[in-house]
């Protein structure tokens, strides 16, 4: 394990170079270079052996993320609970959520939101209307059934994003880290829930960095005073412009995600028009992040 966490604990802090700059060299010479470096190969997902358990967590500390396959599980969302119990994450949102929402899928739900149909999705992490008070730390996905064409995703570590931040424009950084920058805007009536607002960046009780970012407009609302507006432009064309570090794949069916609510996106895709042969994904989402140095 790499350690970083304890190595350098003040990586993220604005205000030291010492730490954040031997952190970024080491990040960046161990990232991932292609899906195939994020693939951790499993007997049985909901019960992963040593060290399988122990490849996942070297992958998630390279890259906040891994790939991996389920085995002898079955295609279930009772198989992603118990593989977020193996890796320290069992704070889910499930009971918050509309009961379908656990299904990806072309259903239509929630008012043909987007991750509930073939269109594409633009970057995002999920849940940012939870706020950075009590956000959403993990992503987990397991693949039952891909669709017929597409559907792919691209990922970034939300740690390289803010590599490239820090390089780029660390008085951007700054705002994103220290001001509320933006609110939720509830879709279906307008109104903005400050309560759920919040920083973009900002670093948790043990010192990991957590991020929350959108492009969606519904219900995203940005600061409009004038330095978080240029700092929200700053973030978004480096996003839009895809770092080097950004990796492209699709999952398969046995084929999952496991995250710490990495950036994403998903691309349009084309489905089968009989509805048992759909896409679907079942997805859990969790107040917890794997932490390497505490499910080891």
């Amino acid at each position: 394990m790499k350690r970083w966490n304890l190595k350098y604990p003040r990586r993220f802090d604005l205000g030291s170079d010492d730490d954040y700059l031997k952190w970024r060299d080491e990040k960046l010479a161990a990232y991932p270079r292609n899906i195939g470096e994020l693939v951790v190969e499993l007997g049985d997902m909901t019960a992963p052996t040593a060290a399988e358990k122990n490849r996942i967590l070297e992958t998630v500390e390279r890259a906040n993320m891994c790939i991996y396959t389920a085995g002898a599980a079955e295609l279930e969302m009772a198989s992603l609970l118990a593989l977020g119990r193996q890796l320290g994450v069992s704070r889910t949102d499930k009971s918050a959520r509309h009961p379908q929402s656990d299904e990806l899928t072309d259903s239509g739900i929630l008012n043909r939101a987007v991750p509930f149909s073939t269109r594409h999705c633009n970057w995002h992490t999920d849940a940012t209307y939870y706020g950075s008070g009590n956000p959403i730390q993990a992503l987990f996905l397991l693949c039952r059934r891909p669709a017929l064409e597409g559907g792919s995703n691209k990922v970034l570590d939300h740690e390289v994003l803010y590599i490239h931040l820090r390089e780029q424009d660390p008085g951007a950084l700054e705002v994103l880290m220290n001001r509320d920058c933006f609110n939720y805007r509830n879709p279906a009536t307008g109104e903005i829930e400050p309560q759920r607002g919040g920083k973009v960046f900002w670093t948790d009780a043990d010192g990991h960095l957590c991020h929350r970012f959108s492009f969606r407009k519904t219900d995203m609302a940005w600061s409009g005073e004038s330095d978080a507006a240029a700092a929200r432009k700053v973030l978004e064309s480096l996003i839009s412009d895809e770092p080097a570090q950004v990796i492209e794949g699709r999952l398969e069916s046995g084929m999952g995600l496991i995250s710490n609510n990495v950036l994403h996106t998903r691309e349009r895709l084309l489905d089968s028009d009989d509805a048992v042969q759909k896409r679907l994904l079942f997805r859990a989402r969790f107040h917890d992040r794997v932490d390497p140095g505490r499910a080891a």
